[in-house]
């Protein structure tokens, strides 16, 4: 019964230490309200709309929408075609200046379209098809 124990105990401090390293894909300290100003100069400048997603480390479905994102390289077709950002929503930080210039919403990863006035495009969960999404980027590439 002690042998079990020692080599269960490695076993979960490697699990432990798996999950604190988990991709970080989110700046909980960055500030999303100035990232949107900044967004919106140069989208006025570019003539582009700004694509916004919204999530948090917290979140296994964000980070598996980043890895989705790099693998089928939309991430290079959105950094193309639109101002990107993301905008981070923990505990840490809840970035509320930015999110409160917005709708309300609750389930993440959450995209935005904004324009570069500022008027809200689009905004809904991330639940599209690959299809679908390519069809979402399309329809608001200027």
């Amino acid at each position: 019964m002690l042998l079990k124990r020692v080599l269960l105990l490695p076993l979960l401090l490697l699990s432990f230490m798996a999950f604190a390293t988990q991709d970080k894909v989110y700046d909980p300290s960055r500030d999303a309200y100035t990232d949107y100003l900044n967004a919106l100069t140069i989208a006025k400048k570019d003539h582009k709309n700004i694509f916004v997603v919204a999530g948090g480390n917290w979140c296994p479905y964000c980070v598996k929408f980043e890895k989705n994102l790099k693998e089928t390289a939309l991430d290079k077709v959105i950094e193309h075609d639109y101002v990107f950002m993301k905008a981070n929503f923990s505990n840490e930080n809840d970035n509320h200046t930015f999110f409160n210039l917005f709708p309300k919403f609750n389930a993440y990863p959450h995209i935005m379209i904004i324009s570069s006035n500022g008027e809200l495009l689009l905004s809904q969960p991330m639940v599209l098809t690959e299809q679908q999404f390519r069809d979402v980027l399309k329809k608001y590439t200027i």
